[in-house]
C-alpha cells in the first residue's frame, strides 16, 4: 500500500516539467536601453549648442533610474522566475522582490494560445498564454522549443479532459 502511492507520488513528480525564461530577451532589452540612451545623450548634446541651459541636470536622474532598472530589476525577474508544467497544473513562480505564486489547475484552462516570434528562437521573445474563465496566467520569454512543449502538455491535458467528459 505504501509503494503503490510512492510509486503514484514518484510519477506526479516525474510528469513535472520546469522552465525558466530564456535570457536572451534581458540582453535585448540591455541593447534596446543602450540605443535609446545614446540617442537621447546625442539629442541633448544638439540641445545644448541651441540652448545655454545644461540639460544635464534632467537627464541624469533618468540614467540613473534606467541604469538601476537594467542593471538590477531585469536580471532578478529573469533569475527568480521560472514555472512548473504538469498534465494536472501550471505554476508560475514570479516576483522581484516578493515571491509571487500563480497556480492554475489544467482543468480549468479552456485554451493556449502560444506566440512565437518570427526570430522566436534566436530571440527567446516566446510566450505561452493560458485561458480560463475569469482568468488568464501569461508565461512569458520563453525559448521556441519550451514554449511549443508547454504547450503541447496543456492542450493534451485538454484533450484528454473533453474525451474523458465525452
Amino acid at each position: 500500500e505504501m509503494s503503490a502511492s510512492l510509486v503514484g507520488s514518484e510519477m506526479c513528480i516525474r510528469d513535472r516539467h520546469r522552465y525558466k525564461p530564456s535570457k536572451i530577451p534581458l540582453f535585448i532589452f540591455w541593447a534596446i536601453l543602450a540605443v535609446i540612451l545614446f540617442l537621447i545623450r546625442y539629442a541633448v548634446n544638439l540641445i545644448e549648442k541651441l540652448i545655454p541651459f545644461s540639460v544635464n541636470y534632467i537627464l541624469m536622474p533618468m540614467w540613473i533610474i534606467a541604469a538601476l532598472f537594467c542593471l538590477l530589476v531585469l536580471p532578478f525577474y529573469f533569475i527568480r522566475s521560472y514555472f512548473t508544467v504538469s498534465s494536472k497544473e501550471v505554476t508560475a513562480f514570479t516576483g522581484l522582490f516578493f515571491t509571487m505564486r500563480h497556480f492554475m489547475p489544467t482543468s480549468a484552462i479552456k485554451s493556449v494560445t502560444t506566440i512565437i516570434t518570427p526570430l522566436g528562437s534566436i530571440t527567446g521573445l516566446n510566450f505561452v498564454v493560458l485561458n480560463a474563465l475569469g482568468a488568464r496566467l501569461l508565461i512569458p520569454f520563453m525559448s521556441r522549443r519550451d514554449a511549443m512543449e508547454i504547450s503541447a502538455i496543456v492542450n493534451s491535458s485538454i484533450r484528454n479532459r473533453e474525451r474523458k467528459e465525452d
